[in-house]
């Protein structure tokens, strides 16, 4: 469903790839993107979610547990999107953000190398 990488500029890229997906696999990306985060001590991704289908409801509600929860453990995560151009794609990355409750800030970027520029630019205290 996802790729995820260690960039050499400080932060998790994670690339979702188009096609079916299972709850199973939301956990285990979200899972490995975490382990990855903790490893190196970052709290920076970069979410590619350009081929992205739209999260279900249960999809929605494991995401936003897992950050919250991560949230608690391990502080602030911040995240470049790049969205999707599917209308319902969006919605539902939306939905995660607004309820998202300050776990994760967002910033969305149209771009992938201003979208690299600012995670390497951002800190959680100039939010």
């Amino acid at each position: 469903m996802a790729s995820i990488f260690a960039h050499p500029d400080g932060y998790v890229l994670l690339r979702y790839h188009p096609g079916p997906r299972t709850l199973a696999d939301v956990q285990n990306v979200l899972t490995h993107t975490g382990k990855l985060l903790t490893l190196r001590n970052w709290h920076k991704l970069l979410s590619d979610q350009r081929q992205l289908s739209p999260f279900t409801e249960d999809e929605q509600a494991l995401i936003l547990d897992y950050w919250q929860a991560r949230h608690f453990a391990a502080g602030l995560t911040l995240g470049a999107v790049l969205l999707s151009q599917n209308v319902f794609t969006r919605l539902s990355f939306h939905t995660i953000r607004e309820q998202a409750y300050g776990a994760l800030r967002y910033q969305v970027f149209e771009d992938e190398a201003e979208a690299a520029a600012w995670l390497r630019r951002a800190t959680a205290s100039r939010l």
